[in-house]
């Protein structure tokens, strides 16, 4: 199905700049931005390189995991620190 609706909104000049900063943080344009605001959606800002140092770390000890639950366990902390840092939230 393709996208042939448009909405215009209009802003003030400092409101479109806040938008757009924050459409940055997130590493979204302005449209991927306001639409997922619009939708219910809370866009996550870019986490710093070190969460993904740490989140790979984790990936490896699971590969080393000597038991099934150890690894069940690392699995489950690798998706909460994935849902809560890197998805977007639904509000």
């Amino acid at each position: 199905m393709g996208k042939d609706v448009r909405i215009a909104v209009r802003v003030t000049a400092k409101e479109k700049e806040k938008i757009q900063t924050k459409a940055r943080k997130c590493r979204l344009n302005t449209t991927e931005y306001i639409k997922q605001r619009a939708l219910g959606y809370e866009p996550r800002t870019v986490p710093p390189d070190a969460l993904f140092a740490c989140l790979e770390k984790l990936g490896e000890l699971a590969d080393k995991a000597s038991s099934p639950e150890l690894d069940e366990e690392i699995c489950a902390v690798l998706k909460q620190i994935t849902a809560e840092f890197l998805l977007p939230g639904k509000g």
